[in-house]
């Protein structure tokens, strides 16, 4: 029943989040059952590494930081959450992966009971840490069905002009 319960209340959450992103123009994290590349595969960028800031008064992750857990896997830390952070957690391990020409990051909770993997493309410009939430558009989440399902996926809506939206910039404290 409680089960039940916090998956009713993750929905409603993930709800708000997708009409809030569609009347704000803000967006929400694509959790999904596979990661978008193998996670590990990838050696971490390191430019990743520090606490990072946003000014923005939407942002999920308002501050946030970035150690080395080892050579692949970074630890990150929600230290400042905005308004519409639904996570149960502060903690993820988080993985780079480089698809189609573009780079992203791949965070997973330690909440247990959340086990989905979370994509954001970033890049960093002018020492700026610059995301995107990663729009599924084409079959959305339900042609997700396995990690090859999501690349399709990803590869199809990369074209479209609404692929990489929620630009966030953050700063190096």
């Amino acid at each position: 029943m409680q089960f039940q319960m916090k998956q009713t209340i993750q929905s409603i959450l993930l709800l708000a989040c997708v009409a809030t992103a569609m009347l704000l123009g803000t967006g929400c994290p694509v959790g999904l059952e596979y990661p978008l590349g193998d996670v590990g595969k990838e050696k971490i960028d390191k430019r990743l590494l520090g606490t990072w800031v946003v000014q923005t008064a939407d942002a999920e992750m308002k501050k946030l930081t970035v150690t080395k857990k080892d050579d692949h896997t970074y630890r990150v830390q929600v230290l400042e959450r905005g308004e519409m952070y639904a996570m149960e957690t502060d903690w993820f391990d988080a993985w780079v992966t480089k698809f189609e020409g573009q780079t992203f990051v791949i965070g997973k909770p330690d909440d247990e009971n959340d086990q989905k993997f979370y994509h954001y493309h970033y890049a960093i410009e002018g020492g700026k840490l610059v995301t995107h939430d990663m729009s599924l558009l084409v079959g959305g989440m339900d042609a997700v069905t396995s990690q090859e399902a999501l690349q399709k996926e990803v590869a199809a809506s990369m074209g479209k002009p609404e692929f990489l939206s929620s630009r966030l910039e953050y700063v190096k404290q």
